[in-house]
This record gives C-alpha cells, structure tokens and sequence, in this order.
C-alpha cells in the first residue's frame, strides 16, 4: 500500500488555477483546499470556474474548512450557531465532488478555553456531521495543538460524542505536551480513534510561533506514517507553506513510501 500525497492550498491561497498547474507538475496524487486564504463564490456561475478547473484537473479533492472565522465550541450561541450554518454551507458547496470530505477544527487560533463551552461544540458539531453524512461529504475533526483537542482523551470523546471523522495533525501531535512531555506517542495519541482517521496532515512540527517545519528526514513520524498505513490511511497532506517545501517532502517520503 502507497500513501497518496496531496498538497495543501496555503501557498496559492485564492489562485486556484495555480494550485492546479503545480499539483500536476510536481506529480502530486490530490489537492487539499484550504478555506482560510480562499473561500468558494455562492454565485453559481463564479463557482462553476472553481469547479471546472478543480475537477479537470484529474486529481481528486479534499477540503479544510475556514476557521479564523468559526467557532462551533464558543460559549456564545450567537457564535457558535453561526459557525453550524456556516460550515453547512460549505458542505453544500463542496457535495458534488467525490468522495470527498471537510476538516475542521473546535478551538483555533489558541482560543482562551474560558471562551468555550463543550456542549456547544458537541452539539454543533453532531449537526454539521449529520449534514455531511446527508449530502456524501465526511466531516472530520482535526486535533490542534492547545484545547480539548491536543488531549487523547478529550480529543476521542469529541470524536466518539459527535461520530465525526478523524484529520489527525502529526506536527500538532508533536507539539501537544501530551506527546511532547512523553506521556504518549503519536501512535497511542491515534489509537483510540485509529478506525476514523481518514486524512493525515504530515510534517515535522508546529512551532511556537505556529509555523510548520518541514521535515529534513523521517525518525521522528516515520512509526505515525507506518501506523497509518497499517490502518489503511493513505491520503497525506504535506501540509507546508511553499510548493518548494511540498516537493522536497514529497521527495523524501517517496522515497522510504513508494
């Protein structure tokens, strides 16, 4: 079994036509999208240029959904209602690809977990995986770095509360300092919620500052990249900032990988 490496949109941010052109040139088997720097028209006609050119590409598609702007797990209903409508939306614009499916996130950008409240984010996020399993899109919970989802446990009960989908992050894996402190590895930090890992965001680690460091070899993830192949886990997005720094990982996992 071979991974099927994908690149992130971070780089192209709303050039999508560009992201195209260098997901075909480098040889890259997908494309994730990501929603943050990007965001897909309403207007059906200025949606039908995304679509055209995403679909004719050959490549398959995945999507990571905005989450400057959304919250599911805010305290504030205001908020986290707002989040639930919103993500539907984007589920509904993103249905008629293929056997796709949307990440995302409860507690981006390091939100005080005053701010949170649980029951919000179970609820909501049970409604929007609900939309999802309706309209053929897997809706799948990303684990961050601070909050409820950098904890195994926690992270698992979202999961398990929710019957969400799994993207696990190795780089915010790493920095959790449940993986970090050494009270797990990154294989026991899956384990529980081994069966609904669908995406694998692959690179070294989350930094401090938040950056993503590309890996120069493999020791430290390569028994999270074997784990995922036993497990059948094969989309991997090298989820880095340049297509440079894509490459070069491509490069290298292929070469261990492929």
């Amino acid at each position: 079994m071979k991974p099927q490496l994908a690149i992130s949109t971070r780089f192209s941010r709303d050039q999508y036509a560009v992201a195209v052109k260098e997901a075909v040139s480098h040889g890259f088997s997908g494309i994730d999208w990501n929603f943050d720097p990007m965001r897909i028209a309403v207007a059906s006609n200025a949606r039908k240029k995304f679509y055209d050119c995403a679909l004719s590409s050959g490549l398959p598609s995945r999507f990571h959904a905005p989450c400057h702007d959304t919250e599911l797990g805010h305290e504030d209903p205001l908020i986290s209602s707002t989040a639930v409508q919103y993500l539907k939306m984007y589920i509904y614009l993103i249905k008629d690809f293929p056997k796709t499916s949307i990440t995302l996130h409860i507690g981006s950008r390091g939100i005080p977990m005053e701010e949170l409240s649980w029951d919000n984010a179970v609820k909501g996020l049970r409604e929007v995986v609900k939309f999802g399993e309706d309209n053929g899109v897997a809706v799948c919970l990303e684990n961050l770095k601070h909050g409820w989802t950098n904890n195994p446990e926690t992270f698992a009960e979202l999961v398990q509360a929710s019957g969400s989908m799994v993207t696990f992050d190795i780089g915010h894996a790493r920095a959790s300092p449940y993986v970090s402190g050494g009270d797990y590895t990154l294989e026991e930090f899956m384990e529980p919620v081994g069966a609904r890992v669908r995406n694998l965001h692959v690179y070294e680690i989350e930094s401090k500052q938040g950056e993503h460091i590309e890996p120069t070899g493999l020791d430290s993830i390569r028994p999270a990249l074997d784990w995922a192949l036993s497990k059948g886990v094969t989309w991997w997005v090298l989820e880095l900032y340049s297509i440079d720094s894509m490459a070069r990982c491509k490069n290298l996992i292929e070469s261990h990988f492929c």
